[in-house]
């Protein structure tokens, strides 16, 4: 009897060419998807055909896309991809989850976020924002009880507090870029006439 596999968690690269699958009602195939993830995610990954091909391999596997045969004329047959309900729903809740509860830098995954979201779900983009600051905010809150109890610790070494600072420094950097596009997203989609400030 074969046994049921189980189905995995998709990564960052997975969900990129499942956005892409979703984008495409009618079907597209690796060639094409390739192409787009290059011209999408170069600063991200490095794509290549057979990349693909894997990344769409196991999201079949997990039922999160379907391929099918396509004909072509005086041409070989290939392979195209839809996205299933299952691979909709799947996006959907990874699109509307906060990147991340430990924060790290966040810029891919809330870019590639942004990027399937797309400027009609400005209140689905402004939640998701709204709860990755407040995770951000709360790392900053930790930061300052760590640092105290570096400090009581006798470990207030200017090389420990340099690291601090790193760390800080780049949850604020995360933190105003949110702030950024909260703005953009309220001056620009809420509002088109205004100017953003």
């Amino acid at each position: 009897m074969r046994q049921a596999q189980k189905r995995s968690t998709p990564n960052n690269l997975q969900f990129a060419v499942l956005g892409l699958v979703s984008n495409r009602p009618d079907g597209v195939h690796g060639y094409k998807l390739t192409d787009e993830l290059k011209a999408l995610s170069d600063d991200f990954w490095e794509t290549n055909f057979g990349r693909v091909y894997r990344v769409l391999d196991s999201l079949q596997t997990d039922g999160l896309v379907a391929g099918s045969e396509e004909q072509q004329d005086n041409r070989p047959t290939r392979n195209v991809f839809r996205i299933t309900q299952h691979g909709r729903q799947t996006l959907d809740d990874w699109l509307l989850s906060p990147v991340s509860d430990s924060p790290k830098p966040l810029r891919d995954e809330m870019s590639l976020k942004l990027l399937f979201l797309g400027p009609e779900r400005v209140n689905e983009i402004t939640e998701l924002v709204t709860r990755q600051r407040e995770i951000y905010m709360r790392k900053l809150s930790e930061l300052a009880v760590r640092r105290r109890k570096l400090e009581a610790a006798g470990m207030e070494s200017r090389v420990v507090e340099l690291v601090m600072d790193g760390v800080e420094m780049r949850v604020r950097s995360d933190l105003a870029w949110l702030d950024h596009i909260g703005r953009k997203v309220f001056f620009e989609f809420l509002d088109p006439t205004r100017p953003a400030k």
